[in-house]
């Protein structure tokens, strides 16, 4: 059974290795923070791929229907998920992901992003069951950009450096484990998640005037292909750290102009397009300018070709009209 040494990081033996490609034909798949933006596309993709029988998610603020309600800093995993040895994998996604509320929050944040973590994968680990966890593009300091899965790690902001902390716990402790930097999701639902299509809300609300960063530079990632990655993974049995990046390191300002070149295909936009520094937003903290990431290792273990912001600004669009 793990232990846990004086920094509270578990000493469980090695999760079982599975390297099997139908890894995902027996067993449940639990997704933690089913919910939130990608949670939600996850488990709908898992549901359709095994069976709604075989996908258990939960939830703590937002309730959906089947979800098991679980308030990480308040109770246990086994608590909240009987059986926790019926499951192969556990994907981590409960989080407090907004990082100017970690930094005003910082002990709230913690409670949540380290400690609860840090118990939820020593419980996992009591019950064979592998953790795949929902990292960031942010645990890069950002001074380079084009991240591959061995940089080193070098956060700014605060909440980068929580997400850094469990990987190091896993990575020490957990060497099955599978962690996936995802970088800045999005969607082409107009009525979803994401910044893209709130950006078109924005637009075709009637607002004359966007502030857009030149000099924060990403890889937005379509939510549907994080989605099938961490299914891909999973079925390969995969270990240790991928990237889950877009095709393409864009600045912020060259997202949203990608969408306004889609939108006017379509008919007249009248906005005025301000380009400024990400200097010039109110931030708690000063923000890391080049998070972009590859993710040629990711493509190379799955075969996953990843969607241009472009053609699903275009989805986007069409769906709209």
């Amino acid at each position: 059974l793990p232990q846990k040494n004086g920094n509270g990081y578990s000493t469980c033996p090695a999760i079982r290795a599975t390297t099997d490609s139908s890894v995902l034909s027996e067993g449940k798949i639990l997704v933690l923070g089913g919910s939130g933006f990608i949670g939600h596309h996850l488990c709908a993709r898992l549901a359709a791929r095994m069976g709604e029988d075989r996908v258990v998610a939960t939830y703590n603020g937002t309730f959906f229907s089947g979800g098991l309600k679980f308030d990480a800093r308040a109770e246990s995993l086994v608590q909240a998920v009987p059986s926790l040895e019926t499951f192969s994998h556990a994907v981590i996604l409960l989080a407090n992901a907004h990082p100017d509320d970690c930094a005003r929050n910082p002990e709230a944040s913690r409670a949540l992003n380290v400690t609860a973590i840090k118990a939820i994968i020593d419980q996992l680990a009591e019950s064979g069951t592998r953790p795949v966890f929902a990292s960031t593009e942010v645990v890069f300091d950002g001074y380079k950009g084009g991240y591959v899965e061995s940089d080193p790690v070098n956060p700014i902001l605060l909440y980068g450096k929580q997400k850094a902390e469990i990987e190091e716990c896993l990575q020490d402790h957990v060497p099955d484990a599978l962690v996936l930097r995802i970088a800045n999701v999005y969607g082409s639902n107009p009525a979803g998640g994401g910044v893209i299509a709130g950006w078109h809300r924005t637009v075709a609300g009637g607002t004359e005037t966007v502030r857009c960063a030149r000099d924060y530079t990403a890889s937005p990632v379509h939510v549907d292909d994080v989605a099938e990655a961490v299914i891909r993974l999973m079925e390969e049995g995969a270990t240790g750290i991928y990237h889950v990046a877009g095709p393409q390191p864009l600045s912020r300002l060259e997202m949203f102009e990608t969408l306004l070149g889609e939108m006017r295909r379509s008919g007249p936009v009248n906005v005025n397009v301000v380009s400024c520094s990400i200097d010039d937003f109110p931030t708690e903290e000063k923000r890391p300018r080049d998070v972009s990431m590859r993710s040629d290792r990711l493509m190379a273990a799955t075969g996953l070709e990843m969607r241009t912001l472009r053609s699903a600004c275009c989805d986007l669009v069409a769906a709209a009209s």
